[in-house]
């Protein structure tokens, strides 16, 4: 009888994987860690709030009935709004692009009544139920147009509001830049931290290499890993942190 040994249980020592994001209640860092990894986890972009959004996503809401949707495709566009008070008591039905996305709906004490099984913009577009309905879509300012565009297609009244942006660090940090050398994985979670990543790395006067593999969270975030010249060595088959952590063993193994 043969039995399986994982690469922690013979000794063998994996290189670093860098989690460029935010870690405060970060799921996927809390899965990479679990699994062993060892995780250099630290935003490179900073978030910055749009003046006069929540206003008009206020006003929006208070002329919304049951029959209109707030559709919302970010954890942190659901922060900004519970926040603010803006999703207390609302009278409207829910859509969530991603079971990350529905979680922090649910913590934040509202009912989801839409999830795609393609945790994606163009998998909400195609599992959208309400044709030529009313919908909030309260979004980054850097989100790309596939919602809008799609559920406009299908007669949808779309309402985009930008309630933030991003934007890189002034500098690399020097957690990241001193472990850079060592780093097998680098794991991109959207398009926004691709380019801030590239752009700070380049900016230390540090330089990608061979074994420091790209792991895309979604196509969108593949295609600009491609655009910047660090095509993604895996990408994970969900935007969920198992399907992440199986894209990162892939490449370490």
């Amino acid at each position: 009888m043969t039995s399986m040994v994982s690469p922690t249980d013979a000794g063998i020592i994996r290189p670093p994987v860098l989690l460029p994001r935010d870690s405060a209640g970060d799921r996927i860092g809390a899965a990479l860690k679990h699994a062993g990894l060892g995780v250099i986890h630290h935003a490179v972009t900073r978030t910055v709030e749009l003046d006069g959004a929540l206003p008009r996503v206020s006003q929006w809401l208070e002329g919304a009935g049951p029959q209109d949707w707030l559709v919302l495709t970010s954890r942190r566009a659901v922060e900004q709004l519970d926040a603010a008070g803006l999703l207390k008591q609302i009278a409207v039905r829910v859509a969530a692009v991603g079971r990350a996305t529905g979680a922090a709906l649910a913590g934040a004490g509202v009912d989801v009544d839409l999830v795609p099984r393609d945790q994606s913009g163009a998998g909400l577009v195609t599992d959208w139920p309400d044709p030529g309905a009313r919908v909030l879509l309260p979004v980054s300012q850097l989100a790309a147009d596939t919602v809008p565009e799609g559920l406009t297609a299908q007669d949808c009244r779309v309402t985009r509001v930008d309630l933030y942006t991003t934007e890189p660090l002034d500098a690399l940090p020097p957690v990241i830049a001193q472990a850079w050398p060592a780093i097998g994985a680098v794991v991109v979670t959207s398009s926004s931290i691709a380019r801030a990543l590239d752009r700070l790395v380049t900016g230390a006067g540090l330089v990608w290499k061979a074994h420091q593999h790209p792991i895309a969270m979604g196509r969108p975030t593949a295609r600009t890993l491609e655009e910047l010249g660090h095509p993604a060595s895996a990408i994970a088959a969900e935007p969920t942190p198992e399907a992440i952590l199986t894209a990162v063993e892939s490449v370490l193994s």
